[in-house]
């Protein structure tokens, strides 16, 4: 394993999933999320605990880096295998988590489809940065 190519990509998968977070959340659904306040905390708590956002994040991208390395195939475009791959994971990250989120939740449905389109979107996008820097 290329150990620096795999902290290269945990940093672009890191700063792929933080902007696109950003984005989608701060303007694409913030409408939505004002209109079930009620189901969230004040915007305030929500700031201070930023740090369990970025912990999360900080965690994840070392190992959605890791796993897209174990199964790379040599001879492939690292480009399709990392859409493959961020396919598959948004797949296996987000249908479960957001039918739960629906069920757990008083949401819309509107919300989580939201929610899982937007995961899926930075899976991808992720999974083509790690194609495109990670190579054996």
């Amino acid at each position: 394993m290329n150990v620096n190519r795999w902290l290269l990509a945990s940093l672009a998968v890191l700063i792929v999933i933080a902007v696109l977070e950003v984005l989608f959340n701060s303007f694409v659904l913030m409408g939505i999320y004002e209109q079930t306040a009620s189901v969230w905390r004040p915007f305030h708590e929500i700031e201070r605990m930023t740090w369990a956002f970025w912990l999360g994040y900080l965690v994840f991208a070392p190992f959605f880096a890791l796993i897209y390395i174990k199964g790379y195939e040599p001879g492939k475009t690292g480009f399709g295998q990392g859409l493959r791959y961020g396919l598959y994971m948004g797949v296996a990250l987000t249908v479960m988590q957001n039918l739960v989120w629906y069920a757990v939740l008083p949401i819309p449905g509107e919300l989580s489809f939201y929610w899982f389109l937007g995961g899926m979107i930075e899976a991808i996008t992720a999974g083509a940065a790690v194609g495109l820097i990670y190579k054996n």
